[in-house]
């Protein structure tokens, strides 16, 4: 027998026994490597707002007490992570944006997740109406610097519809426990950005777009009625490599250096509008 791995879910789902938890169940079950799950139901944990004091930059200490620390950790002791959201108007559970911007911790060099392997998965009630919920699971992946071995979106509203008479699907989760540890490169559609296999673009004008995933930039061509992205990196891309993320931590923690330097000035412009408006 090999070695145990240990996989990690992070469900975004407050529905016990929801689709996005079967979801993640299921995939597991087809895991070939032998294998722990841990579940974190973020809706179940403490995640304050992110106060952008910056203190966990400059001291290593976020000085909000909650249960960040407890999820970040065990996301940095995972052999391999699955993330898992239903769709919200549009979108995946908010719970997720709180979630990520707490992150700003992962400059300080206390939690790391580059290179974790990670599958992304999305439930929605209807086709065509996953909004952003797969695009917001990619980009904090990529922010993280995960390693996106696929995303998924599956379809059913009520709790187990996914796999209601729906083979398909069922076949689509099997084969996501062979990719998540598996050795096999994921393969990109022509129409996907080549660098991260987001099909969520900006149009830039012309022929030129942006990757809202990796916020890397290129071209749209079309060749016998095929479209096709080509994207390169960015130099000033500030978290797709290891090296960029490193620079953005950097002047992250130069911009408190510089503030504390303008605060007399900062305040000064700050204060005029101290006394208007009417808080509720």
């Amino acid at each position: 027998m090999g070695e145990i791995k240990k996989i990690v879910a992070l469900v975004l789902s407050p529905r016990r026994l929801g689709n996005s938890e079967i979801l993640v169940k299921e995939i597991c079950r087809h895991l070939p490597q032998p294998h722990e799950l841990q579940l974190i139901r973020l809706t179940d944990k403490q995640i304050k707002p992110c106060k952008g004091c910056y203190s966990c930059l400059m001291t290593g200490k976020c000085p909000l007490d909650d249960d960040y620390a407890e999820v970040a950790g065990a996301l940095s002791g995972a052999d391999a992570l699955i993330i898992a959201t239903p769709t919200y108007f549009l979108g995946a559970n908010g719970v997720l944006k709180v979630f990520q911007d707490r992150c700003l911790q992962l400059f300080s060099g206390k939690f790391d997740l580059r290179g974790k392997p990670v599958l992304n998965l999305v439930t929605a009630g209807l086709p065509h109406e996953a909004g952003i919920s797969e695009l917001m699971l990619n980009s904090f992946s990529l922010i993280m610097g995960l390693d996106i071995r696929a995303s998924e979106i599956f379809f059913g509203a009520l709790p187990g519809e996914i796999f209601l008479d729906n083979e398909e699907q069922l076949g689509r989760a099997a084969a996501l426990g062979k990719q998540l540890l598996g050795d096999e490169p994921r393969r990109f559609k022509p129409w996907t950005c080549p660098l991260c296999g987001s099909d969520v673009v900006q149009l830039l004008g012309g022929n030129r777009v942006l990757c809202l995933a990796c916020r890397n930039d290129g071209y749209l061509s079309l060749a016998e009625g095929q479209a096709r992205l080509a994207i390169e990196i960015r130099e000033d891309n500030i978290f797709f490599t290891e090296e960029q993320t490193r620079r953005h931590g950097v002047w992250l923690k130069g911009m408190k250096e510089r503030f504390l330097s303008l605060k007399g000035e900062l305040a000064a412009i700050c204060k005029p509008y101290a006394d208007e408006g009417e808080w509720l």
